[in-house]
C-alpha cells in the first residue's frame, strides 16, 4: 500500500542541523493526520530528526537510506 505524502521536503546538501530545524518547521505548519516525506543528505541527520520525532507528536511510517539519502516518511499524530 503505497502512502499519500502531503508535503515533500527535499533538504539534500543542507548540512547539519538545518535539515532538522526545517523538517521542526514544517511539521508545525502540518494538521493532524498529513504525512510529510523528508530527504536529506547530512550524516547528523538520521540522529537528529529521529530526536525530532521522539520530542514531538508525530509518527515514523518509514525510514531507508539510499543511495547516501536519508529517507524520513513522518506522519503528524496531533
Amino acid at each position: 500500500m503505497k502512502q499519500n505524502v502531503d508535503l515533500e521536503l527535499d533538504l539534500t546538501g543542507l548540512e547539519s542541523p538545518e535539515p532538522m530545524l526545517k523538517t521542526k518547521e514544517a511539521i508545525d505548519e502540518l494538521a493532524t493526520g498529513q504525512v510529510i516525506l523528508v530527504k536529506t543528505t547530512a550524516l547528523g541527520s538520521e540522529q537528529n530528526i529521529r530526536n525530532l520525532i521522539t520530542n514531538h507528536p508525530v509518527t515514523l511510517l518509514s525510514f531507508k537510506k539510499e543511495d547516501g539519502i536519508f529517507h524520513f516518511l513522518i506522519e503528524k499524530t496531533s
